[in-house]
């Protein structure tokens, strides 16, 4: 069978050739051109032959362009915090001011109200009733402007703030209701010494009462048993004060023993003030001015003096001052005492890095304890003109005699 089959494709091949030579005779005839045409070469050898017949080609499809390469994404950049501002250095605490000044101011005795028994305590209260219209600043309304300005003012109550009745029979026993520790709260008054003769006048209750009438309004009090420190502007101000008739041994330990009590208590000034001398007398007893120098001696910066209800002088001992008598300031236990001049003692003191220095500023500030011309109102009032020259005079007289 193979046999025939290559026979067959042997022919095949034979006829095709001579049909190709035959055909191109023709053409060159019909066109008159003498091409040659050569029988194509044929292979002798026969072609596999196979049942599968091959599929016929076609035109390969155009390769498709390619596609542009994407792009290579970006990748996002990672959001960056906001950058925070630098959180500022804490500032530094300001250095203390090295020069510190504290300013005191003094005054005498103030009896709000008065006694009960013989007038005086009506006529305060009507004062109060009726020029004052019930308004508590009215008896320091023309000096309290000047509590205001300094740093710590200090007043002697001689007196009692209480509704107790039962007292202790003596001639005079002051009292006001407690409602007026406002009179000094209001005022610039920041602490009173309680250590006189008429702190007692309503026995221990009238003494308890005038106590917490005071802390309710934030009036520092001291004297007698009680050391106070009051602290301002970084300063420790001790406090202290006592009844001091003569000059004796067991007054002198009281004073050495509270002394000791406020420097252990780091007090940086030191202010006693006493009740001491006789009354209506313009200078100071010998009692007076020894107690005064012992105090100094035993540490005291400064030391202040009530009970005369007149002017003393004032003493510089060692550098330091004895104020030996404030006088009357606002004193509701007299409608016409026969003297009604005053005086508010100042003085600046001067720490230089917490220590006091050696310096001795003071102020005079000539006052009457009226602001009436013929009686007393209980309004202490800055003396002017001729009352304020006859004032500073006497102050002056008084104090060449002390400081000669």
């Amino acid at each position: 069978m193979k046999k025939n089959k290559f026979t067959v494709a042997i022919t095949f091949l034979t006829f095709l050739t001579l049909t190709l030579v035959m055909l191109s005779v023709f053409v060159t005839h019909f066109n008159g051109n003498n091409i040659s045409v050569e029988p194509p070469d044929i292979a002798l050898s026969a072609p596999a032959i196979t049942d599968d017949f091959p599929e016929p080609e076609t035109e390969p499809e155009p390769e498709p362009e390619p596609e542009p390469e994407p792009e290579p994404e970006h990748e996002p950049e990672p959001e960056l915090e906001p950058e925070s501002e630098p959180e500022p250095e804490p500032e530094s605490e300001p250095e203390p001011d090295p020069i510190i000044t504290i300013t005191i101011s003094a005054a005498g005795d103030v009896t709000l109200g008065g006694c009960p028994v013989g007038g005086s305590y009506r006529n305060f209260m009507r004062e109060f009733e009726e020029a004052a219209e019930s308004d508590y600043t009215y008896f320091f309304r023309n000096v309290r402007h000047l509590f205001y300005e300094d740093d710590l003012t200090i007043v002697n109550l001689e007196g009692t703030l209480t509704n107790e009745t039962n007292h202790m029979g003596k001639s005079y026993n002051f009292k006001a209701p407690p409602e007026f520790a406002r009179t000094l709260s209001s005022s610039g008054i920041n602490a009173v010494s309680l250590a006189n003769n008429h702190s007692n006048d309503f026995r221990a209750k009238g003494y308890q009462d005038t106590k917490d009438s005071l802390e309710a309004e934030g009036v520092a009090f001291f004297g007698n048993a009680t050391n106070t420190i009051y602290e301002v502007n970084g300063i420790k101000i001790g406090l202290f004060g006592f009844l001091t008739w003569v000059d004796s041994r067991e007054n002198r330990n009281a004073i050495a023993a509270a002394i000791k009590d406020l420097q252990d208590r780091e007090a940086d000034l030191i202010i006693a003030y006493f009740h001491w001398g006789i009354e209506t007398h313009y200078r100071p007893n010998s009692h007076q001015r020894n107690l005064g120098h012992f105090t100094i001696d035993n540490g005291a910066d400064l030391v202040l003096g009530t009970h005369p209800h007149v002017i003393q002088g004032i003493e510089e001992y060692k550098g330091k001052n004895i104020v030996y008598s404030l006088a009357n300031f606002c004193f509701g236990g007299n409608r016409r005492p026969f003297d009604m001049d005053s005086f508010i003692f100042r003085q600046t003191f001067t720490f230089e890095n917490g220590i006091l220095l050696e310096t001795n500023e003071t102020e005079i500030i000539p006052v009457r304890t009226t602001s009436a011309q013929s009686y007393n109102n209980y309004q202490p009032t800055p003396a002017e003109g001729r009352d304020a020259e006859r004032i500073m005079d006497l102050i002056e007289k008084l104090n060449d005699e002390l400081n000669r």
